[in-house]
């Protein structure tokens, strides 16, 4: 799968911090969130809005983009996606939050968070993010700016998956304006534009916790840690966020590092599962060793009734019991698209309020 991303804009723009943050759920489904400090510094002096575009390499016409400016305005969902508590917070228009508040955090700077307006390019695989600066401008802030949204994924996921009868395997192999993977077609559109310098580079994986933390940069890898349910779902309001069921793997480069990530993360598949599929095939190997003895034997075909009426009931257990195992292994794939085709319906009908 191709995981590089690229950030650029035609306003010089500087990113404090760019946050990446994948989530991949135990149901087979996936999500990205997408965030961007912009340095105030930079900002371009008599503009009243910005610009810049985000290239999502898996883009697709069902993806759905969703601005979380209305979840970061709460000061409990902001003190988990800032790691700081916030002391104070002051809206832009008088109290009712649309605009655009300024968090005042215990330990950092302050921050004002914007609602930021998304424009999908699936035929360039990007995503415009529009900022309208004028409550910003007219309320006489001065610091860095801060949007972030999510996107749901047509796709399982956005790792290599590998999966072996033993063992399954996740590869992440992530980049951020790695300029010799830059594609063609967007080597036009930086003729006129540049990619915008990131000083520090946050990325977050999340995944179920029944995989182990096989293989890491140590001078990228922050910490592992169990997901803060209460938290996280609160943020997220998701279904798919359940208790103790996944972990998150935080990396951080700082420029001018190359802001590359690989992780490896393995699973032992040795289970109810493998043993299931053992006896699956000895049923079904066995039924076949049977069946051409039993032909010849009594001279029927195949295909008439009597040739099954005269089956032993030792046979029908067997065909039984691995019709069974094949509803096993095949039960967990159609609740998944299930909860797929649930979970479309709900963010259609939040987006339509």
């Amino acid at each position: 799968m191709d995981n590089c991303y690229f950030i650029y804009s035609n306003q010089n723009l500087e990113i404090e911090r760019f946050h990446l943050c994948s989530w991949e759920f135990k149901n087979g489904s996936a999500l990205m969130e997408v965030g961007c400090e912009i340095s105030a510094e930079t900002l371009p002096n008599g503009v009243s809005s910005i610009e810049a575009e985000i290239h999502i390499p898996w883009l697709k016409s069902q993806s759905e983009t969703t601005d979380l400016f209305p979840r970061l305005k709460d000061t409990a969902n902001s003190k988990f996606i800032f790691n700081d508590s916030v002391v104070n917070t002051h809206s832009f228009d008088g109290g009712r939050g649309v605009l655009g508040i300024l968090h005042q955090f215990r330990d950092r700077e302050p921050l004002c968070i914007l609602p930021v307006l998304l424009e999908p390019n699936h035929d360039k695989k990007n995503i415009k993010a529009s900022l309208d600066l004028s409550a910003y401008r007219k309320d006489g802030q001065n610091a860095n700016i801060y949007f972030r949204f999510s996107i749901t994924a047509k796709t399982n996921s956005f790792s290599i998956r590998k999966k072996g009868v033993g063992r399954s395997t996740i590869i992440y192999d992530l980049k951020i304006n790695e300029l010799r993977n830059l594609p063609d077609n967007l080597f036009t559109e930086l003729q006129n534009k540049q990619l915008c310098t990131i000083k520090n580079c946050f990325c977050f994986n999340i995944v179920p916790n029944s995989y182990d933390l096989a293989f890491f940069d140590s001078t990228s890898l922050r910490n592992v840690r169990t997901l803060e349910y209460d938290a996280f779902n609160r943020y997220l309001e998701d279904g798919r966020v359940q208790k103790d069921q996944l972990m998150v793997v935080f990396n951080k480069k700082e420029y001018p590092k190359s802001f590359a990530f690989f992780t490896i993360f393995t699973k032992e598949r040795i289970g109810a599962g493998q043993f299931a599929l053992a006896i699956l095939i000895n049923l079904i190997s066995g039924i076949l060793l049977f069946l051409p003895n039993y032909r010849n034997e009594n001279s029927n075909n195949i295909i008439s009734k009597v040739f099954w009426q005269n089956l032993p009931i030792e046979v029908y257990v067997a065909i039984s019991i691995g019709l069974a195992l094949i509803v096993y292994f095949v039960w967990p794939t159609i609740i998944s698209a299930l909860y797929r085709l649930q979970t479309r319906i709900v963010l259609k009908k939040k987006k339509n309020r």
